[in-house]
């Protein structure tokens, strides 16, 4: 017991953190024995196996070695599943993240289970590659018997095998939860929202967790966002709502307390979510840098910017800066005369924008430094709406 308490004190101090202790790490706590055991004890057939290895692994990654192990273990096996999918395809690394996903896989009867389910994602018009990845996402998929009315339903609602993969990828619940009791009274609380076919189908692929619960977790997010200000008839409310989904409660909050710590106050903050609610998807640091460049280096006034929250949409290093940049040298060389107006330059697309001032510049150089900034980006914001 002794040693057994040693393993208990070595796992647990391994990291601060919470220690997650799989069924495989937890065994080898007990199946184990020392030296003077076995010497006492041959008809033992116990041997020393330690995930941990050392003390310098973190809980993490020792389970995720002892996962690894226990699968190359059977991976090495003649199992008939695994040799099934090695028969259609399946490369090892890709058996064995499936077995890791759904152990339950290595013992499947082939010819009652998984001939039948794989052969009716290919009758459904799935490819190989598709089945690979669709299976990879959602193992336990071989062991419904209602595979195609599942199927059939994500893919009227996503409209493409691509969307059905990737939101598959996001939670790998989404074919196997209830459509009837989960799924459906999600979809018609977004609708009675009166949120469009198309921005539900961007939910799904962006939080398919949220699908795959009862319709508290949606409701709740609804309201959260009507607090706000943001009305269900407002053209922004599923960017909004999206927003309160996916983002937590402590990071969604803090860019509230990054604009308030440069001057916003409480109803600028709000005001500003519920026309633009695209900015609560930048890290701190992005929005600081930005605020920092605007009132700084460009010169604008906290209220120019309160009334203008759109500029914190737009890319500091794509597009902010660089226009700013050719703006002002035109001023300082007397190219253009001053007085327009920094919001009108930034929201120009960009063939305008060289079409009305960067022909005055006269200089190669200078036009191929600005290329070099905007190359990647074509006059596009660097976040896309869900509207």
């Amino acid at each position: 017991m002794f040693f057994v308490h040693k393993r208990l004190f070595c796992l647990l101090s391994c990291n601060k953190s919470t220690v997650h202790v799989s069924s495989y790490q937890l065994c080898s706590l007990f199946s184990f024995s020392t030296a003077e055991e076995h010497s006492s004890n041959h008809g033992s057939n116990f041997t020393l196996v330690d995930p941990l290895e050392s003390c310098e692994l973190s809980s993490k990654e020792a389970a995720k070695r002892a996962k690894d192990r226990i699968c190359e273990k059977e991976l090495s096996s003649s199992s008939p599943s695994i040799e099934f999918f090695k028969q259609s395809g399946w490369s090892d690394p890709l058996v064995m993240k499936l077995l890791q996903r759904e152990p339950r896989l290595l013992r499947a009867n082939v010819e009652t289970i998984l001939k039948p389910r794989m052969r009716s994602l290919q009758d459904m018009g799935f490819s190989d590659t598709e089945i690979v990845q669709l299976v990879s996402s959602c193992p336990c998929l071989l062991y419904l018997r209602d595979i195609q009315p599942r199927i059939d339903f994500w893919r009227s609602l996503l409209g493409s095998n691509e969307r059905l993969i990737k939101a598959s990828r996001g939670n790998m619940f989404l074919l196997t939860s209830s459509v009837a009791r989960k799924v459906e009274p999600n979809i018609s609380l977004l609708r009675e929202c009166g949120i469009s076919e198309q921005c539900i189908t961007q939910m799904v692929v962006a939080v398919p967790s949220f699908f795959c619960r009862t319709n508290k977790c949606i409701d709740e997010s609804i309201k959260h966002v009507e607090e706000l200000g943001v009305s269900r008839d407002c053209k922004m409310f599923p960017d909004a709502l999206l927003n309160v989904m996916t983002l937590s409660w402590s990071r969604f909050h803090a860019t509230f307390a990054t604009l308030m710590s440069f001057g916003w106050s409480q109803p600028d903050s709000l005001a500003a979510f519920r026309r633009y609610p695209v900015i609560w998807n930048y890290s701190k640091k992005n929005l600081c840098d930005k605020m920092t460049f605007l009132m700084k280096e460009a010169g604008c006034e906290l209220t120019y910017i309160v009334g203008h929250p759109v500029l914190l949409t737009y890319s500091l290093e794509k597009r902010l800066r660089p226009r700013y940049e050719v703006m002002n040298f035109l001023y300082q060389n007397k190219l253009l005369d001053k007085g327009h107006d920094l919001l009108s330059v930034i929201l120009l697309s960009e063939e305008k924008f060289r079409n009305k001032f960067l022909f005055l510049l006269r200089n190669e150089k200078f036009i191929a430094q600005y290329d070099s900034y905007v190359v990647a980006v074509q006059g596009k914001h660097d976040v896309v709406a869900v509207t």
